[in-house]
């Protein structure tokens, strides 16, 4: 495999891994962490393979970085946003309320305004669509750092909570896919320095927990960590899904969703980032086989994940 061809299969993968992490876990949301794993996409209010929110929001990030190439135009993010929202793939409900109004023709920032919780939410949202910004702003981790935070504005993701989520994975997404794109091995104490800077207690506490227990059975971890909605409590159980599995993105995938709680954005999470270290090629073809195609399907997001490498390479 060239160089190029190379790089675009780690980008593509970071996409793809999202709707494969999202399509695989959105079946198992809101259960208990789950004794006999899921290992194949099953039927659901959505139907088999297909995405949700998270996936929908992340096709939106990276059309908006792609309408303005090489900076963050928030302005393109939330209009791509709005026209992609379909209601019924399950939109938290504050997020809901702010992408009816963009789509009511309100501004984005007079939308976020009028539904915003006191101090910003500190859900997930704003990590589990992150993906894109680490390709778009591949490799410059300050400027990746930078634009994951911003990002979060356009949903009203604005507490310190939810901005650093999103900083987090996109960092994370950033290294995996250095790694795998240079071909080194993945230290977990390395991986983990070079994310974790400036970390709020909530994820300091955590991000400790996996340097000490990389290996701790996916249970421990899952009650440990968390695995709610709350960024703190869901970013770092997708990391410990990816690093405790990272040489399998299979594994990686099967810890994420059987995890339990917001198994579909976990899974979307560390989807991403077995997909960024490994590649698209590397995940079971029965699961991208199985993904829906229609519309922004899997062929659109594969697409998507080819226009980031050649903005990365220099190229539009």
């Amino acid at each position: 495999m060239t160089d190029a061809k190379r790089v675009r299969d780690h980008f593509r993968g970071a996409l793809i891994g999202t709707f494969v992490g999202d399509a695989l876990g959105m079946p198992l949301e809101g259960q208990r962490p789950r004794q006999r794993k899921v290992r194949e996409m099953l039927e659901a209010r959505l139907g088999c393979g297909t995405y949700t929110d998270d996936t929908q929001l992340m096709i939106g990030l990276a059309e908006g970085l792609l309408d303005d190439p090489g900076r963050l135009s928030l302005g393109c993010v939330a209009e791509r946003f709005a026209k992609n929202y379909e209601r019924e793939r399950g939109y938290g409900g504050n997020t809901r309320k702010i992408l009816e109004a963009m789509r009511r023709r309100t501004g984005w920032r007079e939308a976020v305004a009028a539904h915003l919780l006191p101090g910003g939410s500190y859900a997930n949202g704003a990590a589990m669509r992150v993906a894109p910004v680490a390709l778009a702003f591949y490799p410059d981790a300050d400027a990746v750092a930078r634009a994951a935070e911003a990002q979060a504005e356009v949903t009203g993701h604005t507490h310190p909570e939810g901005r650093f989520g999103a900083r987090l994975q996109a960092l994370a997404v950033l290294a995996a896919l250095r790694s795998g794109i240079e071909r080194y091995p993945l230290d977990v104490d390395s991986f983990l320095s070079a994310v974790s800077k400036d970390a709020p207690k909530e994820f300091a506490t955590r991000l400790r927990w996996i340097r000490r227990n990389p290996k701790a059975k996916p249970a421990e971890a899952a009650r440990r960590l968390g695995t709610t909605s709350r960024a703190s409590r869901s970013v770092p159980t997708a990391l410990w899904s990816f690093l405790s599995a990272a040489e399998d993105p299979e594994e990686t995938l099967v810890r994420a969703v059987n995890a339990g709680g917001d198994a579909d954005t976990i899974g979307a999470m560390a989807g991403a980032l077995a997909g960024a270290r490994h590649g698209a090629r590397a995940f079971p073809p029965r699961w991208l086989d199985a993904l829906e195609d229609r519309g922004k399907g899997r062929t659109y997001v594969l697409g998507l994940g080819d226009r980031l490498s050649r903005v990365a390479r220099g190229q539009t």
